[in-house]
Order: C-alpha cells, then structure tokens, then sequence
C-alpha cells in the first residue's frame, strides 16, 4: 500500500501557505479604501557587494517593463476565477511565497504618482531567506543583503507575470521597490496577506520578513479578501499538521533548525561512494562537442529549414514564457566581466 501526502493534490495557484483557511473581514476594504494616499516609500538602503549585484539586476529587470501590449487579445475564459489561477500559478511556478488579488482603490495610488487605467492587483510577497547561523562565513556578506535578494525576487516575478497579462493583450504594470506606483502595503492589506498593526503591516505565517511588489492591470480577474485581525491567531492545530496539503509548521520549523548550508532534504545521510554504481564503461562513453547535441544540430541546419526554424521558436510561443525570456536575455550581457581581485 501506498501512502501519498496531502500536498500532492494541493491546487497549484494555492500558496504553500493555507491562506484559505484565515478568517476574513470585508470591512477592512471600506476602511483600507479611505486612508489618505501614501507618498513614495524611504528605502534605507545597505551596501556590500552582494547588495550591489542584487540591486544592479532589479533595475535591470524594472527596465523590461514596458508598457506596449500585444494588438490581438488571446482567447481567454471570461471566468474571472479561472483567469487569476493562471495568474497565481504563474507567479507560485516562479517561487512567490504568497499571492493575492484586490481591486485598486483610487487612494492606493501614491501622491503625485503617474495613474494608469488599471482596476486590479496582482500582490507578491516573497518570504526573506534565512541569515547564516553565527560562526558561518557566509553571515557576513549574505546579513546586510537578505532584504535586497527578496525585492529582486519580487521585482523578477512581477516584471515576468505584467510581461505575461501584456502578451495576453491586456495592459499590465510592475511596480517594484524604487519603480512603485501605488501603496503595496495597502494593497497587501486588501488582497488579504498582510493584516495591519499601527505603522506596520505583518503576515500571519511569516511575520514582518518579507517584500512586496505589485502588479496593476486592466484584466478582470477574480480578487481575494482582506483578513480579520484574528487570523494572525488563527493557524491552529492544523496548520502544524499540513492542513489542505499546505507546508506544516512542524516542516517550517525543521528546515529552520538545519544548517543554511544544508539542502531542505536531507542528503547527507544519503550513501556515497568513490564511483557511480551505475555501469559506465569509460572507453565507450566518449566525450563529444556540443555541436553533436541534436537541438545544436537543428539549429545549424543539419536537420532541414523547418527544424531550424522552428528551434529558433522553441517554446516561446506561450505569453508566459515569452515573457520569461525577455528576462533572461536582459542577463546574458552581464554574465561575462573582469573578475574582482580577492
């Protein structure tokens, strides 16, 4: 017999989190809708090389969002509900931590900020990673950049899923950390991930420690509600127990006490040897130049016009992966350089 774990039917566009179960609030909307528009956020900026490189690439990617959408809209369902899992899956495929969907109020956007004729929100919220324990010499240079690595991931996500909306046919915008538009903190609150205390806005499952980026768009989708104050109360029993196949607590809590170093699965209780156990008989195993793979053949044109043509295409053809690909091609210039002297 066979025993499968929950997670492995979990719904895809769910978060690894249970956000389903909190409890919800549709007061908060009102409320949240009426505060006062916000200014444009002080960043306390850090510095260090790592902080440097992950800066420099968030502007990279904040340049790729333009604001062209393709002429001819895609043939979508008119399911509002079936349009924002394709959205969340997109953005959970990318590793977001959360994602939630609300509709823009008019003083979610920032004070003098340039308006664009978009109704909804996309929300990403990218969880911050783990600090190096004390006496790793990773610590030091990773500490002061832990804030900066999230905001790349949250501005990498939202630049590729606007990217997608947009290859779709709709209009759609990232805001990112310095390229923000509108209060991702309020839209945070109205797309029910973040419950609000006094100044600050806190996760039920994460707490303070991590960042926001936001999607704008013209394209109907269906949107989340916002969470009762109780829900950062709310996890239960059941959340330690993996409720709806969701991550567990007791799983959290594992790969917290593992050293930063180690994988989230235990490998180093796995068996190794010197050699593969795996018959591989060196003289005729022999190496051979990349120009013999079959996909570098097509596309020199060993295997006619059509496979090469078609291998320039791959599999970009799809709105999310095309999208993909605009931001992957952004990076390639970059990879080569003077290396720095230690």
């Amino acid at each position: 017999m066979f025993f499968y774990l929950k997670s492995r039917n979990r719904p895809y566009h769910l978060s690894p989190f249970p956000l389903e179960t909190l409890p919800r609030d549709d007061a908060i909307t009102a409320v949240e809708s009426e505060r006062p528009p916000a200014s444009l956020p002080n960043r306390m900026p850090n510095s260090g090389i790592l902080v440097d490189a992950l800066d420099r690439y968030r502007e990279i990617f904040a340049g790729l969002d333009v604001r062209e959408c393709v002429p001819v809209r895609a043939p979508l369902p008119d399911d509002p509900g079936r349009r924002v899992m394709d959205l969340k899956g997109a953005a959970y495929f990318m590793d977001a931590s959360q994602v939630g969907t609300c509709r823009i109020p008019d003083h979610a956007w920032l004070l003098d900020a340039e308006r664009e004729a978009h109704d909804y929100a996309v929300v990403i919220l990218v969880e911050h990673g783990r600090v190096p324990e004390p006496g790793n010499l990773a610590r030091e240079w990773i500490a002061p950049a832990v804030g900066a690595a999230s905001e790349m991931r949250c501005a990498e996500i939202a630049v590729v899923v606007a990217g997608h909306i947009r290859n779709m046919g709709f209009s759609a915008r990232a805001h990112l950390a310095g390229h923000e538009f509108v209060d991702a903190d309020r839209l945070a609150v109205l797309a029910g991930l973040v419950v609000r205390q006094g100044d600050e806005i806190v996760n039920p499952y994460v707490g303070r420690t991590f960042s926001l980026s936001v999607v704008s768009t013209d394209y109907a989708i269906a949107v989340d509600r916002p969470l009762h104050a109780n829900a950062l109360r709310a996890k239960g029993i059941r959340y330690w127990w993996g409720i709806n196949g969701a991550q567990s607590g007791r799983e959290r809590n594992r790969r917290a006490r593992r050293q930063t170093h180690d994988s989230r699965y235990p490998m180093e209780t796995v068996k190794r040897v010197d050699r593969p156990t795996t018959l591989i008989l060196d003289d005729e195993v022999p190496r051979v130049p990349k120009r013999a793979a079959f996909f570098e053949r097509a596309l020199q044109g060993d295997l006619g016009e059509r496979a090469q043509k078609e291998r320039s295409r791959f599999a970009f053809k799809t709105p999310l992966s095309f999208s993909q690909l605009r931001l992957v091609r952004s990076m390639v210039p970059y990879q080569d350089g003077e290396s720095t002297e230690a």
